[in-house]
């Protein structure tokens, strides 16, 4: 699985070198580069699950890049970062987990500042084991749309609903409401 992550990873950074290379980003995309903060999982929660759970603290931090191939695409990844202690893991340890995937998206507008998006992407997901003895990496996909709005002259705010597929576990609706994304 490591392996596959990297070769993810690989081609993502080799997309991106390539199209430097080939492309010119016009005069319509206002930036290049694009990181946003996928806060929605960017939490920090410590106290107890139920009545008569023992406290536990999750920690979650997530964050993207996206690179501009011409006046309405852009490519890159994500990754996030949870810390579950051993009463919010589910599986009686403390775990790290860390999920990345390779993104794509198709903005509506050449102005990406105020642009509603489609995105898409693939990667590795932490998800539990069947019989909930730890944690695995599994292959997952996303599919969602959002909408940048412009705050500052290179600072957006940029919600995002999601349907995503992670390895065996039923699909989901993931709705990202606190995400910025900072531009240059």
């Amino acid at each position: 699985m490591k392996l596959l992550a990297l070769a993810a990873l690989s081609l993502v950074v080799s997309t991106s070198a390539f199209a430097q290379g080939r492309y010119r980003t016009p005069a319509a995309a206002s930036y290049t580069n694009e990181i946003t903060t996928l806060a929605t999982g960017g939490l920090f929660y410590s106290g107890k699950q139920c009545k008569d759970c023992s406290s536990g603290s999750n920690m979650e931090v997530g964050v993207g890049y996206l690179h501009t191939l011409d006046s309405k695409i852009q490519v890159g990844g994500e990754g996030r970062l949870r810390i579950l202690s051993k009463e919010v893991s589910g599986t009686g340890d403390s775990e790290t987990l860390f999920d990345i995937a390779g993104v794509g998206a198709w903005n509506f507008s050449s102005d990406f500042s105020n642009a509603i998006f489609a995105k898409a992407g693939i990667g590795l997901y932490a998800v539990p084991k069947d019989n909930l003895s730890g944690y695995e990496n599994k292959i997952g996909f996303f599919i969602g749309a959002g909408k940048r709005f412009t705050w500052l002259s290179n600072v957006a705010y940029s919600p995002e609903v999601r349907l995503v597929k992670k390895g065996d576990i039923d699909m989901g609706i993931e709705v990202q409401l606190i995400n910025f994304s900072i531009t240059w």
